[in-house]
């Protein structure tokens, strides 16, 4: 059981803890959790976030560091996906054309700009929440709730290349591994209806970007995944911002 721990810390954070070898049966169970994983990212930007308070760090400045902090946690590993789709779409309207470029590793003029929109908007969301301290508890959810998202992304979804880095993610999901993912949110429950809500929202954009890669694309890919979770953290940090000012 240890194994598929490690397993999705290594894949989805920088923490150097993963196995020497893993089994393909290892790595498709890993993801039951990946919410875990968002779950000791999330921890410890709330502990930064909280610590920065603490020093009396601006809203602003902390907001920036702990976007910055996100990313270096992370790897950079879902902001890459972010501009490989970003530059597929916006480069090709063919769905291979779309495969090839997302395969090259330049960042094009597409990719930039959606690189600056998901790093403004997770750095506005979290300097509206960091008005509200008191409410950390949203902060460090989101990036659980975002790889939880991410899964349901992958759940049933067709892998339109023969192999790739989302390969044993993209259609490897269970229903039985998702709903068992699913209880890593059990701390949003103290949150309340804004738990819900947040919940709500950090499912909309991997959705919608489902949606359009199936269409777009043929079907999901490793890019994908990591696009969704990027926009859901953004979404979900935009939202918790409201949440916490009982705007919902």
């Amino acid at each position: 059981m240890c194994k598929p721990i490690w397993i999705a810390l290594s894949f989805l954070t920088i923490l150097p803890v993963g196995p020497p070898q893993a089994s393909q049966d290892d790595m498709e169970r890993s993801v039951l959790f990946f919410p875990a994983a968002g779950l000791v990212i999330g921890g410890l930007l709330a502990l930064g976030a909280w610590l920065g308070l603490y020093l009396g760090m601006s809203s602003l400045a902390l907001a920036v560091v702990l976007v910055g902090g996100s990313a270096w946690l992370s790897r950079g590993l879902h902001l890459d996906g972010v501009a490989d789709l970003c530059d597929g779409f916006g480069g090709s309207f063919e769905a291979q054309r779309r495969l090839a470029i997302m395969k090259d590793s330049h960042v094009g003029a597409f990719g930039v700009v959606g690189l600056v929109m998901v790093l403004l908007l997770k750095t506005a969301g979290l300097q509206a929440l960091l008005a509200a301290p008191e409410n950390l508890l949203l902060l460090a959810m989101v990036p659980a709730t975002a790889r939880f998202a991410m899964l349901v992304t992958a759940f049933r979804a067709r892998y339109p290349r023969r192999s790739g880095t989302g390969h044993f993610v993209v259609g490897k999901v269970s229903l039985p591994r998702l709903l068992a993912a699913a209880l890593f949110l059990a701390p949003l429950a103290l949150c309340g209806w804004s738990g819900l809500g947040l919940l709500l929202v950090c499912l909309l954009p991997p959705l919608w970007l489902r949606f359009q890669a199936n269409k777009g694309l043929g079907g999901v890919t490793g890019d994908v995944l990591g696009a969704a979770i990027e926009w859901s953290e953004a979404a979900g940090w935009l939202a918790a911002a409201l949440l916490s000012k009982g705007a919902w």
